[in-house]
C-alpha cells in the first residue's frame, strides 16, 4: 500500500506543469511564411526567429514575453505594410524584446506610421534598424513600463504633419532608456520639422548616443516633459543648418508649472552648424539642472531658462479651459438626470 501511494506522488511530481516555450521559425520556406503568421500562435515565452529577407508584412504580437529576432544571415527588413494604421509591428504584449531586425518606409494616413507602436509595458530592441518611416517608434502611455533601446540606428525618419515626432514619441512610462544608438538625419521640411526624440517618461536616460540633423531638419534633438529625472552622458549632439530652431539641443519643460524635474548634463559635446548662437539646454522645469564637463562652441550657451514665462502661462491657460470643460459637462449631466426626474 505505501509503494502504491508513494509511486502514486512520483507520477504525479513528474506530471508537466505547463507549456514549453518553443522556437517558431519563420520564412518563405518555412511552415510560417510570415512573421504575421507567427505572430497569430505564439504564446507566452516563445521565441521566434526570421529568416534573412525583404518581407511585406505586418503583426499584432499579443503573447507575453515572447523574443523576436533575426536568424544569423542577411538583413530582415519589414517594408511598405502597417496594421490597423499605426506600424509595421503593434505590441500589445509585456516584457517584449526585438533584436537585428529593420523596419522602413511605413506611412499611414493620420501622418504617424511607425516600424513600432508600443503598447505594452516593458520592451526592449536591440540592434535594430529605422529608415525612412513617418517615425520609428511610437509609445502608448504605460506609466509603470519601460522601454530599452541598445545599439539601434535611426534614419531619414520624419516627414510627417508639424507637431508629429521625428524618430521617437512616447507618452507617460517609468523609464525610456537610449544608448549606444545613433540618430541620423530627420527627413521634411524645416517648417514642419519636429524633435527627433520626445518623451513623457519620468525618467529620460541618454546614454553614448549619436543624436544629429546632418541635411534634415528637427526643430529639437531632444524634448523631455516628464517630472522625474532627464540624465544624458556621453552623447554627441549635432544642430544642422536646416533646423528651423537653432537656440536649443534640448528642451526640459517638465511635467507642469514647476516640475520637480532634476536634469544632469555629463560630457556631451554640442556641435552647432546653424551659423548662430545656440543653447545645449533650455530647461523650463524651474530645477537646478546640473552640467559637467559638456563641450560647446565658443558662441554657445550651455543652458538657458529663456520661454519659461510663456511656457507657464500656456500651461494655466490649458489647465483652466480643462476646468471650463469639466465645469460644462457636469453641468450638462446634472441638467440631463433633472429632466429624466421630471
Amino acid at each position: 500500500m505505501r509503494l502504491a501511494v508513494w509511486l502514486l506522488v512520483a507520477g504525479w511530481l513528474c506530471l508537466p506543469t505547463g507549456a514549453s516555450a518553443r522556437t517558431l521559425e519563420v520564412g518563405p520556406q518555412r511552415t510560417l511564411t510570415a512573421p504575421s503568421d507567427a505572430a497569430r500562435i505564439a504564446e507566452a515565452g516563445d521565441r521566434v526567429v526570421i529568416d534573412p529577407g525583404e518581407y511585406f508584412d505586418c503583426a499584432f504580437w499579443r503573447a507575453d514575453g515572447i523574443t523576436i529576432e533575426a536568424a544569423p544571415g542577411d538583413a530582415v527588413v519589414f517594408t511598405d505594410r502597417t496594421c490597423g494604421g499605426k506600424a509595421a509591428f503593434v505590441i500589445s504584449g509585456n516584457d517584449v524584446t526585438l533584436r537585428g531586425l529593420t523596419f522602413t518606409r511605413m506611412r499611414v494616413p493620420d501622418g504617424n506610421g511607425a516600424g513600432i507602436r508600443a503598447e505594452g509595458r516593458n520592451l526592449t530592441i536591440e540592434h535594430c534598424r529605422f529608415v525612412n518611416s513617418q517615425m520609428a517608434i511610437l509609445a502608448a502611455g504605460q506609466p509603470t513600463g519601460t522601454i530599452a533601446i541598445a545599439d539601434s540606428e535611426f534614419t531619414d525618419n520624419g516627414a510627417c504633419n508639424s507637431g508629429c515626432v521625428g524618430a521617437i514619441g512616447t507618452g507617460p512610462l517609468a523609464r525610456l532608456r537610449i544608448e549606444r544608438s545613433r540618430f541620423g538625419g530627420p527627413r521634411g521640411e524645416a517648417n514642419a520639422a519636429a524633435p527627433q526624440i520626445s518623451s513623457g517618461a519620468q525618467t529620460l536616460e541618454l546614454i553614448d548616443n549619436k543624436i544629429e540633423d546632418g541635411d534634415g531638419a528637427s526643430s529639437l534633438l531632444v524634448s523631455f516633459n516628464g517630472d522625474g529625472a532627464l540624465t544624458m552622458s556621453g552623447n554627441m549632439l549635432e544642430k544642422g543648418p536646416r533646423t528651423p530652431d537653432s537656440r536649443a539641443a534640448i528642451l526640459a519643460t517638465g511635467a507642469g508649472w514647476s516640475s520637480p524635474a532634476s536634469v544632469t548634463l555629463t560630457r556631451n559635446t554640442l556641435v552647432n552648424h546653424t551659423g548662430r548662437s545656440g543653447v545645449l539646454l533650455v530647461d523650463w522645469t524651474g530645477g537646478s539642472p546640473k552640467l559637467n564637463r559638456n563641450v560647446i562652441g565658443n558662441d554657445d550657451v550651455a543652458v538657458s531658462t529663456q520661454g519659461i514665462w510663456r511656457h507657464r502661462a500656456r500651461y494655466l491657460l490649458d489647465k483652466a479651459i480643462d476646468i471650463k470643460d469639466a465645469i460644462r459637462h457636469a453641468a450638462g449631466s446634472i441638467l440631463r438626470s433633472l429632466r429624466i426626474v421630471a
